[in-house]
């Protein structure tokens, strides 16, 4: 259900991502070449012609079009005649793309389509990405150009030159100042989006790279630079840095559009496993990577075109190569659907960009919508990814959570073991002393000589060897009952009273303690005949009683123990019974008290007189006590400890 709802939201943002996208694209100019205006074009092999040697061409060498004109990579000039028409309002001429790297405008105003006899000198500007003044007469990403409003003229004559390292390629739109404005207003909050989910995911990269430290995820930081080819593409970077930085953008473009691929091939590749899967076809991609990087140096050395029809080739061969690698690694390791889809990544990458060189080139028609697909498919691999990587961060740390589960759980069994073990040895040497008496005992009562004083010391010391051992039975019996399932109380209603005399009798055993009961401040032994009833298990409450006793009289050398019970109302008519057993021992260490209520632990502090005498024990009585009385709705806490004694109270529902 998590990964449904992952995936529903990936959906959502991408549903959103699209709407926004579709949003953008209503920003369609007026006019535009190719587009409601045709034009007259020219290639200038040597880009020797000037204008007045275009002009006198003759007809048959200067071609007529209709569709957006582009020229691919190459060294020639491109020539474009075009009317503008323009009235008595101003239009505002838009030249794109931002990667050209020099471009020259003419215009003059016309009579007409053709030229007048005496025409108007030539109005010329300068731009490109390439030109280090301010690119056009408005603050804009890309060059834009005021043509004045005529009164007498049908419009302008326009001649452009276009001259670059990159795509020759020109798109020219004409707008009106309102139309413009609008226009750009609804591209501005479109790119403003896409470029805010840019620095959201780059972000991510960034600390999941400085977090994880994978190869995996420093490969998705890299391809985060793809973002920068997009902004470089849409004019936003030199439009930031110009005039100062004039020439970021003309070097960023190659570099990145280069690189992008390139970084996108080691995402695939570490994303893959291929190091792991495919060893000798790992070796062949960090070859081609070393190749594409080796491709920059195309860029000072001018064979800028000569590197993108060598990566152009590397791209189709190596994303045919990635998809079926990725197709027998999901086949044959049994991996998640997402190993196909990240093999099948650069394939999706790779078809955008021949329908973008394929536009560059003039082998398709030049459409402005399948030349930009590459530009969302980079975030669509980017998201992708980051969300493969929240997966495997995800599965990751349910291991990591799963060993140190299963390292604990090691750690508690062999903890449990090692006090098992102990409690093993405790038990053997409980029952062993009182099992040694009753057999002394027994012994000594079947010698003739012994007087009726000695027998009767013999009866009570084995009456109190049987009583120990009926404890030590109870606790290991309730400590098995405690922890089986469904553990089942037989509540009745009971006093208390009557079970705290009955569990005293651990104190009577000792010839140097004595107890004292006292109940609501009231003090008695035997008179005291109130009632204070609770509904409790008998057996149950009556063990721990007596485990509470019995650690008083183990834990302090001789005294008085003092017994309190209390009624008080908690919340609405809800009556508790707290039964407070209080020693005269040296009290519980602070750093034991936390562990005496722990199964098979004793505090370290042996409480006992004679020099620190092992009082003895196994370990359960303060565990089962509590358990006992957590049971019933209550607790058992030691309310303080002193070098005066210790305090323990147990609470236990009333009646």
């Amino acid at each position: 259900m998590r990964f449904i709802g992952k995936v529903l939201n990936t959906l959502l943002i991408l549903a959103c991502f699209a709407f926004a996208w579709a949003w953008g694209q209503v920003a369609v100019a007026q006019t535009a070449l190719g587009q409601g205006i045709t034009f007259q074009w020219y290639e200038d092999v040597d880009g020797s012609l000037t204008v007045d040697e275009f002009l006198a061409l003759p007809n048959e060498k200067i071609k007529t079009s209709n569709r957006v004109l582009s020229l691919g990579y190459t060294r020639s000039a491109l020539w474009v005649r075009f009317f503008a028409p323009v009235d008595n309002e101003a239009r505002w001429l838009q030249l794109r793309p931002n990667f050209l790297d020099d471009v020259t405008l003419f215009y003059r105003p016309s009579a007409g389509p053709q030229v007048a006899e005496n025409p108007h000198p030539w109005v010329v500007r300068q731009t490109g990405d390439r030109w280090p003044q301010a690119r056009g007469e408005i603050d804009y990403r890309f060059p834009v150009y005021v043509l004045p409003a005529l009164s007498d003229q049908a419009g302008y004559e326009v001649l452009v030159r276009v001259q670059s390292t990159s795509a020759v390629l020109l798109q020219a739109s004409l707008w009106s100042p309102t139309a413009f404005v609008q226009a750009s207003t609804r591209s501005t909050a479109f790119w403003g989006f896409y470029f805010g989910l840019a620095a959201f995911s780059s972000i991510l990269a960034l600390i999941a790279a400085v977090y994880l430290r994978r190869r995996l995820v420093w490969a998705l930081l890299a391809f985060s630079l793809s973002y920068w080819l997009v902004a470089c593409i849409q004019g936003f970077v030199d439009w930031m840095l110009r005039p100062h930085f004039a020439l970021v953008q003309h070097y960023l473009t190659g570099i990145l559009t280069l690189l992008t691929y390139t970084s996108l091939l080691w995402l695939a590749t570490e994303a893959l496993d291929l190091r792991k899967h495919h060893p000798r076809l790992n070796r062949l991609m960090w070859f081609i990577i070393g190749l594409n990087l080796f491709l920059q140096v195309s860029i000072p050395f001018d064979f800028y075109a000569l590197a993108i029809n060598i990566q152009g080739v590397v791209f189709i061969v190596t994303a045919v190569v990635l998809a079926v690698s990725a197709w027998t690694i999901w086949r044959d390791a049994q991996s998640g659907v997402m190993t196909l889809v990240v093999g099948l990544m650069p394939m999706l990458y790779v078809i955008s960009g021949l329908l973008a060189l394929a536009s560059l080139f003039g082998w398709i028609p030049y459409d402005e919508t399948v030349y930009g697909i590459w530009q969302y498919v980079i975030m669509v691999n980017m998201f992708t990814i980051l969300a493969w990587v929240a997966l495997l961060v995800r599965q990751e740390s349910r291991e990591a959570q799963s060993r140190v589960q299963l390292a604990r759980e090691l750690d508690i069994e062999r903890e449990a073991s090692f006090h098992q073990r102990q409690f093993i040895g405790m038990v053997a040497h409980e029952f062993r002393n009182p099992l040694a008496v009753i057999s002394s005992a027994l012994e000594n009562l079947q010698l003739k000589s012994i007087s009726d004083v000695q027998r009767r010391r013999r009866y009570r010391n084995m009456r109190l060897a049987t009583n120990r051992l009926v404890q030590l039975t109870d606790n290991c019996l309730a400590d098995s009952r405690l922890n089986a399932e469904g553990l089942t109380l037989q509540r009745d209603r009971v006093n208390v009273l009557d079970m705290v005399r009955s569990a005293t009798e651990v104190v009577d055993r000792s010839e140097r303690h004595r107890w004292r009961l006292s109940v609501n401040g009231e003090v008695g032994q035997h008179n005291l005949r109130c009632d204070v009833p609770v509904l409790a298990d008998q057996a149950m409450l009556r063990i721990a009683l007596s485990n509470l006793l019995d650690n008083a009289v183990k834990y302090s050398e001789q005294g008085p123990v003092d017994i309190d019970v209390t009624t008080r109302t908690s919340g609405v008519e809800e009556r508790v019974v707290c039964i407070s057993v209080r020693d005269r021992g040296k009290g519980v260490a602070a750093a034991d008290a936390d562990i005496i209520f722990e199964r098979y632990r004793r505090h370290a502090s042996q409480e006992a007189g004679g020099g620190g005498e092992d009082p003895g024990g196994t370990g359960l009585g303060l565990y089962v006590a509590r358990q006992i009385a957590r049971a019933h709705g209550g607790d058992l806490v030691l309310a303080h400890s002193s070098v005066e004694g210790s305090c323990f109270k147990l609470f236990i529902p009333g009646a």
